[in-house]
């Protein structure tokens, strides 16, 4: 099931599926739209007992819900979050209500009052949860699985990723960037750790890991994918220092240099998207490689 394209403020779409390629793991899939115009799609997993993340608050609650309530209530149920934004902790409130779940997570947050409100007409904004920082490297399930924590800051300070084990599944959350020469940042990301993280992922692809990324699903080629991000992510690195030290110093000056002409919508809606391509540029200045 694909979600529909079309002319609304709200993309309610949400899918359930056990792929035979995952081993009776569940790929929650989701997607969120501005007008039809601006689409992203999403996922994330629930691993026996543990769910790695819950996706954005806007996708189908109706059908999520009655997925939980069909769940075996006596089991212990926990959710192991990537970062704290809305897409990806959007249902853990929903999670604990229904599951009794004890939530993880990498890094704090106390409200989410950040999320603007273009963000939640697209994604929604998460109702709050009871949660505790992630206390140790590995997780286990009740079926035997193990949950390794692989530490991946960049896209966000506290961001991790998670390898399924013995499946040798990494679920990385948003450590792979969806363009190739990544071009906006979002408030706090940090351009040169975040690629530092993907060089980390790159091994562990290299040496036979397959990934499931939130924004990409099932990755088919992880090697390629990565390395074309770290290339791409390196060139737009280089760029910029090459620009400062030539002397460029306008952020928008550099832009154009590094990226072309702005996108026009991001130009306009940069702040309440929390995607800024001044940001990227500000990041690389402030943390050259």
């Amino acid at each position: 099931m694909k979600p529909k394209k079309g002319l609304k403020l709200k993309e309610r779409f949400i899918s359930i599926e056990n792929p035979d390629a995952l081993n009776d793991i569940t790929l929650i899939r989701f997607a969120g739209t501005f007008l039809g115009l601006w689409h992203i799609e999403g996922c994330f997993l629930l691993v026996d007992n543990i769910f790695l993340d819950t996706g954005n608050p806007n996708a189908d609650s109706g059908i999520f819900h009655d997925f939980l309530k069909n769940l075996d209530h006596s089991r212990n149920y926990k959710i192991l979050n990537t970062h704290m934004h809305e897409d990806h902790c959007g249902k853990n409130n929903l999670v604990q209500k229904e599951l009794k779940a004890k939530i993880y997570s990498p890094e704090e947050v106390e409200n989410f009052k950040f999320v603007s409100p273009l963000m939640n007409l697209i994604w929604g904004r998460p109702k709050m949860f009871d949660y505790s920082i992630i206390d140790r490297m590995g997780y286990h399930t009740d079926k035997g699985r193990t949950i390794e924590v692989i530490e991946t800051p960049g896209h966000s300070p506290g961001h991790v990723s998670y390898r399924i084990m013995p499946d040798n599944i990494i679920y990385s959350g948003d450590a792979i960037p969806v363009p190739v020469r990544k071009r906006y940042v979002t408030v706090g990301e940090n351009y040169t750790t975040e690629l530092e993280s993907l060089k980390k992922l790159y091994g562990y692809a290299r040496a036979g890991a397959r990934f499931i990324s939130a924004h990409h699903g099932i990755v088919q080629d992880s090697i390629r994918l990565i390395s074309e991000r770290i290339e791409g992510m390196s060139e737009v690195i280089n760029s910029v220092t090459s620009h400062v030290e030539s002397g460029v110093t306008s952020e928008a000056e550099i832009g154009l240099k590094v990226f072309g002409k702005p996108d026009v919508m991001y130009s306009l809606l940069g702040n309440s998207l929390r995607c800024r391509e001044d940001w990227t540029i500000r990041s690389i200045i402030e943390d050259p490689v």
